[in-house]
């Protein structure tokens, strides 16, 4: 998968909410735009663009459809991520910042 279309998918704020709300556990539609505070037609069409890219994935039960991570996909796309050597090199940078502030906590 290109690195561009997912960029372009998960930089709109609403879709990033999604996907933090759905790392808590699977839900519905309807949840998860009252969650995040936007309209469910607005909600599906954003669930819509993350589950055509299989960021998420949507089971039906009965007339409504559960959503879920897809580990595996985002397991996949950071791999891709890291493969470029500058998004290597701030995800180290950001990791031993946060290795640094959980130092000086304890």
């Amino acid at each position: 998968m290109k690195v561009e279309k997912i960029s372009k998918a998960i930089s709109d704020k609403n879709r990033i909410k999604i996907l933090n709300y759905l790392i808590k556990g699977s839900q519905n539609v309807s949840t998860i735009s009252d969650k995040i505070d936007i309209e469910e037609n607005l909600a599906s069409h954003h669930l819509r663009i993350l589950s055509n890219l299989n960021i998420i994935k949507g089971t039906k039960r009965g007339r409504e459809v559960i959503y879920t991570i897809n580990r595996s996909k985002l397991i996949s796309l950071v791999k891709d991520l890291l493969k470029n050597e500058y998004i290597l090199d701030l995800v180290q940078e950001v990791i031993a910042e946060k290795k640094k502030s959980i130092k000086n906590r304890n």
